[in-house]
């Protein structure tokens, strides 16, 4: 009789145990459940050359593995700045923008509650194949890569090369390795170009100015706005994955090779993440006139 009440009562212990579990595994697949009721969309908008790869691919991949974790799942599409503007004016809206510093459209939407957070970054940059001086270059000897969407210019006029030839990305990267030019003031593109070119070449980095932050805000507000900004917390959270695509993250050392010189800069200027249209227009033209000083009241100060 007592073996058979103990083998009862190592039963019923056993039960309590795989009940307990079960109803554990229960209440996480249901809140794993209620995440997935929630589809989020983020636009990724390339304002300016990336390092290398796809920032929306890298994006994805973020989303995909947070989407295993959560089972919040975001889709990342790549939109160029004009369509995202057209769009959100028409009140088609993401939940989550991604966009580089100085853009225009969402100054009413990025705000204390929708604040704008940087998740990578680049730097502009002298680059020379000669080893040589930097204080040589100037407007004659030096090419600039025109870039995108982002304001050369300013990094020319700090650089002191302002007036120099631009050329598209591609072209002036070409300029430099045929000699038609001493420097080029590029980005971290263009190092990641010469390094997959395997010539030797040297860089300095321009410390006065970068408007080179790629910033993403949450436009959404209610439950589609704390699972966005949860994922945004995540793609930070995850910055030492960013050498994938060759950006930087200030605070944290990710290369060892001429990357590593564009990393943890203490920039003196930038502009805002967000800003009108016509201050956009004011800062380019302080940029051609050569304006240093009134274009430093017009920038950020960092």
């Amino acid at each position: 009789m007592r073996r058979l009440l103990r083998l009862v009562g190592a039963c019923l212990c056993v039960f309590a145990v795989i009940a307990g579990a079960v109803v554990a595994f229960s209440q996480t697949d249901s809140e794993k459940k209620e995440n997935k009721a929630v589809a989020l969309t983020l636009w990724q908008i390339d304002s300016f050359e990336g390092g290398k790869g796809s920032r929306a691919e890298y994006l994805q991949s973020l989303a995909n593995n947070y989407y295993e974790e959560s089972g919040v799942y975001t889709e990342v599409t790549a939109v160029s700045a004009d369509a995202a503007r057209a769009n959100i004016e028409s009140g088609n809206m993401p939940d989550i923008i991604s966009y580089g510093s100085g853009f225009y459209g969402i100054e009413s939407l990025v705000d204390g509650n929708n604040p704008s957070q940087v998740w990578c970054r680049g730097a502009y940059c002298l680059i020379t194949l000669d080893g040589g001086d930097f204080t040589q270059a100037n407007a004659e000897n030096t090419v600039i890569n025109g870039g995108k969407d982002n304001l050369t210019g300013v990094a020319a006029l700090f650089a002191g090369v302002s007036g120099a030839d631009v050329l598209p990305p591609q072209s002036a990267y070409v300029s430099l390795l045929d000699g038609q030019y001493k420097f080029l003031l590029g980005t971290q593109r263009d190092i990641v170009r010469l390094m997959t070119r395997g010539v030797p070449f040297s860089v300095s980095p321009i410390e006065d100015f970068c408007d080179l932050f790629q910033n993403i805000s949450v436009l959404s507000g209610g439950e589609k706005g704390v699972r966005g900004r949860e994922f945004v917390s995540y793609v930070q959270k995850n910055h030492l994955s960013l050498n994938r695509i060759c950006m930087m993250y200030d605070g944290a050392n990710l290369y060892d090779n001429a990357l590593h010189q564009l990393e943890n800069i203490s920039f003196v200027y930038t502009v805002s993440p967000v800003i009108s249209s016509e201050a956009l227009s004011r800062i380019k033209q302080c940029a051609v006139s050569g304006d240093i000083n009134m274009l430093k009241t017009l920038l950020k100060p960092l």
